[in-house]
């Protein structure tokens, strides 16, 4: 069976190859030792503030998918099967979840809003450039113009699931908007470069709006902790593999926003996987976790090996894997 591109999209959500190669051959392995690679952080992790009952974040750069996936997604179905290679690698799988649910909170869960066509050129004057969604909060970065977002939050509703908000409070130069209604489920900050979203559906939702709110844009400014700066092996993660077109990860214990659940990183205290489109042809990714106890064997085995290539480098208790899918005609 030979992948189309519509199977890679589905399950990697960023793959940019028109027919992936059969899913039962994958490349051959490199084991090294690990060499120190200096890196900078992410821009996008600065809005990740500490959570001490764990953290997972789905992260798009818009601005560089746009052109490659944009028409995929919109008629890309969830429920579709899969080639079961792909559920199976931990470098696939989380990415193309993590994708696909962070595109669809902007049709679907931001439409209440009349934000559902953020992501349209010709619908907003606002440029999106990154889609973050965090266990807390939906953060959207890019040159935003309030004065629109502002117009389209507080009109009054045309539809019954259109919900009207009103400017309520301010946090840190973000104007913070809330429901007419009494409801108390919501929230918006709206700045010059970023959107922070707070809804009733989000997995951690057990604390006030306005708290959530505080968590990322404290994050965002420095008045706040941020996760890399408290700790080390989340960091690492992020250096190592935290830079591409659709990152996510997780420290910590799961709570929804990306799934990790595969043999070999159940004891994994911090995991990034990153995919990146190089080509209509090629796509890359990358994968870092500290683990304690690592089996080596069943890393082996599952870390891209979906992939046309692949390398795995493990020291101690660090993994970092590499992986290359190509187009084949």
């Amino acid at each position: 069976m030979t992948p189309s591109r519509r199977d890679v999209l589905r399950l990697a959500g960023t793959t940019a190859t028109a027919a992936m190669a059969p899913v039962g051959i994958a490349g051959t392995v490199t084991v090294t030792a690990q060499e120190p690679v200096d890196g900078d952080l992410p821009a996008y992790s600065q809005w990740l503030p500490v959570d001490d009952g764990g953290l997972e974040f789905a992260f798009v750069d818009w601005a560089a998918l746009d052109e490659y996936v944009q028409d995929e997604l919109e008629t890309a179905n969830p429920n579709e099967a899969v080639p079961a290679a792909y559920e199976a690698d931990p470098m696939i799988a989380p990415v193309s979840e993590g994708s696909l649910s962070t595109y669809l909170f902007v049709g679907l869960t931001l439409g209440q809003f009349r934000l559902g066509r953020l992501l349209d050129d010709e619908a907003f004057e606002s440029t999106i450039e990154g889609l973050l969604r965090t266990t807390d909060a939906f953060v959207v970065t890019g040159r935003i113009d309030p004065a629109e977002i502002d117009a389209q939050i507080t009109a009054a509703p045309e539809a019954e699931f259109i919900r009207q908000l009103e400017r309520t409070d301010e946090i840190e130069g973000y104007d913070v908007y809330t429901p007419v209604s009494e409801a108390t489920d919501a929230a918006i900050a709206v700045g010059d470069e970023a959107l922070v979203i707070v809804t009733g559906e989000d997995p951690n939702a057990a604390d006030d709006p306005r708290t959530r709110l505080e968590r990322p844009i404290g994050a965002s400014t420095g008045t706040a902790d941020r996760m890399t700066d408290a700790s080390e092996a989340f960091a690492w993660t992020l250096e190592r593999a935290g830079d591409g077109d659709v990152i996510v990860g997780q420290y910590g214990d799961g709570d929804g926003v990306v799934d990790f659940a595969f043999d070999g990183l159940e004891d994994a205290e911090s995991i990034v996987s990153s995919l990146t489109v190089e080509d209509e042809e090629t796509s890359t990714g990358e994968f870092a976790a500290v683990i304690d106890d690592l089996d080596e064997a069943t890393l082996e085995a599952v870390l891209g090996a979906s992939a046309d290539e692949r390398s795995l480098d493990i020291e101690d208790d660090r993994v970092t894997a590499t992986g290359m899918w190509r187009e084949r005609n």
